[in-house]
């Protein structure tokens, strides 16, 4: 019974050293394939995350030609901010205002653009205005709002620019064209050359779409009605629309905007200083 109790234990005994053995061994884990998510965008592989985007970017070019959200410079589109932050949503993603700061006059904003299931940040951007004419001279209150525009519109650029080319649009945001546009039909107008003699050029009757697109987006940032500024049109130039309008009337119009959108800010600063008297009556 000695011999076999001997053979037992030392059976037991190499069992025991074994199992030390395999718990010092590393661990093998199995190779699965790893699936691709890009907001609500989600694919297992890059190849099906590109097709899935195709099919996206497709969508996306039917609301922005309808709708207009587009910007025609130098005969290529350029999409507005408001079509960069439709893409974002399509893809579960919102812009954020981070910080808006002020310089001499000039306005510089942060804007990230972050997942809405779990508000995780996938693209940070900033963008400035206040410096370059016209907007040097336009109300403290319009430059912060075209900043935070162009920061919102860059910060999606940054994350979905494959997607809008993949739509048919330039990768710029039209907000970001706006200066470079103006520069230019200012050294346009400044430089001529002395070789040539130019021929002389009727006055266009009509603003261009560029201009009509600019009117558009000066009413939104404005916070102005725009079908209240077309009434007021109507009733006093008898004009029917933005694109009725003459280049002297689209300057003179612009002006306007200005002026109103700072009597709106003046009595909604007014009101609340009333309210904050009231509260401390």
């Amino acid at each position: 019974m000695s011999a076999i109790k001997r053979e037992l234990n030392e059976v037991l005994d190499e069992l025991v050293l074994d199992e030390q053995v395999l718990m010092q061994l590393p661990v093998v884990m199995p190779v699965t394939s790893s699936s691709v998510a890009l907001g609500t965008l989600q694919a297992s592989s890059p190849a099906a995350l590109v097709s899935g985007a195709a099919e996206m970017a497709h969508e996306l070019a039917t609301v922005i030609d309808k709708q207009k959200l587009f910007t025609v410079i130098q005969g290529k589109k350029f999409v507005g901010v408001e079509g960069w932050t439709t893409l974002a949503v399509m893809l579960g993603c919102v812009a954020r205002e981070v910080s808006t700061t002020e310089q001499d006059g000039i306005y510089v904003a942060v804007v990230e653009l972050v997942r809405m299931n779990d508000g995780a940040c996938i693209s940070r951007a900033s963008a400035e205005c206040g410096e370059e004419k016209p907007w040097n001279t336009r109300a403290k209150y319009a430059r912060r709002s075209m900043a935070q525009t162009r920061a919102t519109g860059k910060a999606c650029r940054l994350a979905f620019s494959w997607i809008m080319s993949l739509a048919g649009y330039e990768v710029t945001p039209a907000e970001e064209m706006t200066p470079i546009i103006e520069a230019e039909q200012v050294i346009n107008a400044s430089v001529i050359p002395k070789s040539t003699v130019p021929a002389p050029v009727s006055e266009p009757t009509h603003i261009t779409a560029s201009q009509h697109k600019l009117l558009e987006a000066q009413i939104r940032d404005y916070g102005l009605d725009s079908d209240r500024v077309q009434a007021w049109l109507k009733s006093a130039w008898k004009v029917e629309g933005f694109s009725d309008l003459s280049p002297k009337q689209f300057e003179r119009l612009l002006i306007k905007l200005e002026n109103w959108a700072s009597d709106s800010y003046a009595k909604a600063e007014a009101a609340s200083a009333l309210s904050r008297d009231a509260v401390n009556l």
